[in-house]
């Protein structure tokens, strides 16, 4: 270890024992031993316990923990509180001005132990009412937390396609009579992206110029761009689009296509010439191949059919914006109606709606609504699942509703018998209209529970709910490879945005990605209904009441 590395170690051990609320004596003695050794100028490998002891600021304690770093690779103490810490609470204290007390503060008061469930609470503004916080701390966090999301190896789709497109632009601009396109992982819409694939006909001595434009990082690994690892091909003009297709493609689909080796002119000639209908790059998955013969580009949704924005919440929950803002944001995006569905009493985090605040803003949906004559607003609930898999209002409450969206969102350590049983007790109640994010995932941060999916989703058949898509980047839950499945038993797929704000509503977009890549047909999408046929579907959810 070097005296970084060492000085490393001492400032983590600080940081978990103020976050655990040990000494402060102790807690500063540690974090002035980072500052000391990481000045240090002579390498501490090289000195006795004895003259690390009598360095101006360390002393025996901590000669003697350095002296153990050195020998053994570790420290004992430290290892003592990182057992009794999670993991994501641990990568928390890494970063630049999140400290230990604002940390200790989100974990005991929110129950968040990882970066992606702390996102997801400030996109839900749930921050601002804790002590020590407020609206200028949380977006200040947020920064802090993209920036460190953006630096790690895996990112999600949304923010990968933002930087693929950014950076796609710039080299068509330098090389003008090049082509250059997309492909891999991220012309799929893959959730999780661990590179860029970039294809081109320019030829290899390209690569040294672009090393050094703006932005660009390059190493023994290759290139990186704003963090994300590229990845360029070059091809022959005649290959193309012929290797467009195959490295936007899994291996095992490629293989099933049987595509002929030849030049192209075009994406769409590879699959015509070859006797295929054009593939959109979302469904060229492995878990798609035994669906080639029976793939209908036709009718798969498109973000042009969805006609309503289902699953929102306003400043009554955790939202950032009124009733009024979100209607007039989702009529400006061309959608008919609007369902909002903030979160239910028991949701005391996101300042869920006791019983009388619900009907305060019942009565403001239903004013606002009748101010309309061609869109509507619909009254609904986030209804939390509770741990024995009923819904936290009493029957008469959920009647006064039109929409039912219920969800799980605590005591999420369940095995899979648990999970499912409780899901399934919630589909069975009448008034559920839609299941909300199955399996309470967060991408590149939170497993979801075990759960059956086809239990789960014989069950939905059975009692006539819809399932979720939930759009959130970070959720995108249910997951796209059993979509197919609840189709063929006739379950709706409803694409929401689980919006929190105005923006968020654009989040639909995400899960339009993930219902082509299962080949949803907008004929069993939920919210590709027109405002007449969704209109006669909360009708039905009525009647089985």
């Amino acid at each position: 270890m070097n005296n970084k590395e060492i000085a490393s170690k001492f400032s983590l051990l600080a940081k978990l024992m103020e976050l655990h609320g040990e000494n402060s004596f102790k807690t500063r003695s540690y974090s002035s031993a980072y500052l000391t050794i990481r000045k240090h100028p002579q390498d501490l490998n090289s000195l006795t316990v004895e003259e690390i002891e009598n360095i101006q600021g360390i002393g025996k304690a901590i000669s003697t923990k350095t002296h153990e770093l050195i020998s053994t690779g570790e420290m004992q103490l430290l290892n003592t509180y990182l057992d009794k810490t999670p993991p994501g609470i641990v990568e928390m204290l890494q970063i630049k001005g999140f400290g230990p007390k604002k940390i200790g503060t989100i974990w005991n008061e929110l129950q968040i132990e990882s970066i992606g469930e702390l996102m997801y609470a400030i996109n839900e503004n749930r921050l601002v009412d804790l002590k020590g916080f407020g609206q200028k701390t949380q977006a200040t966090l947020k920064e802090q937390l993209e920036y460190h999301m953006e630096s790690s190896d895996k990112v999600l789709y949304a923010h990968a396609s933002i930087i693929a497109e950014e950076f796609l632009s710039q080299l068509s601009s330098k090389w003008p009579n090049h082509r250059f396109s997309l492909t891999g992982s991220i012309y799929r819409k893959v959730q999780i992206i661990n590179s860029i694939d970039i294809i081109t006909d320019a030829q290899e001595v390209i690569d040294q110029e672009i090393k050094v434009m703006n932005d660009v990082v390059s190493d023994d690994k290759g290139i990186s761009y704003n963090n994300i690892r590229i990845n360029i091909h070059h091809v022959s003009p005649s290959e193309f689009y012929f290797e467009m297709v195959k490295k936007s493609c899994g291996q095992e689909f490629w293989q099933a296509l049987n595509i002929k080796t030849q030049a192209y002119e075009t994406e769409a000639a590879v699959f015509s010439e070859n006797e295929l209908d054009y593939i959109i790059p979302e469904y060229r998955e492995d878990h798609n191949v035994e669906h080639i013969q029976q793939y209908n580009g036709h009718n798969i949704v498109s973000n042009e059919d969805i006609r309503g924005c289902i699953h929102n919440h306003s400043t009554y929950s955790d939202g950032v914006n009124s009733l009024s803002e979100m209607v007039e944001a989702t009529i400006s995006e061309g959608y008919e109606y609007l369902v909002i569905t903030d979160h239910s009493k028991s949701a005391f985090y996101a300042n869920g709606l006791q019983v009388d605040r619900l009907m305060k803003q019942l009565d403001e949906v239903r004013a606002i609504d009748q101010s309309h004559n061609d869109f509507r607003l619909y009254s609904g609930i986030e209804s939390d699942i509770l741990n024995d898999g009923s819904l936290d209002y009493d029957d008469d409450v959920l009647s006064e509703l039109e929409v039912i969206v219920a969800s799980i969102h605590s005591n999420l350590k369940m095995d899979i018998d648990k999970a499912t049983k409780r899901l399934i007790t919630a589909i069975e109640n009448p008034f559920t209209s839609i299941l909300g994010h199955p399996t309470g995932r967060l991408l590149l941060s939170r497993k979801g529970y075990p759960i059956d999916y086809y239990k789960i989703i014989d069950a939905c058949a059975v009692n006539n709910v819809a399932i979720e898509i939930n759009a959130n980047p970070l959720r995108l839950d249910i997951d796209w490879r059993y979509v197919q499945y609840a189709v063929d038993k006739g379950v709706l797929i409803s694409i929401n945005p689980d919006a929190h704000s105005t923006k968020g509503i654009k989040d639909t977009t995400y899960g339009v990605n993930v219902a082509r890549k299962a080949g949803l047909s907008k004929y069993n999408c939920l919210n590709a209904f027109d405002a007449e046929e969704f209109e006669e579907w909360v009708q039905e959810q009525h009647q089985k009441r």
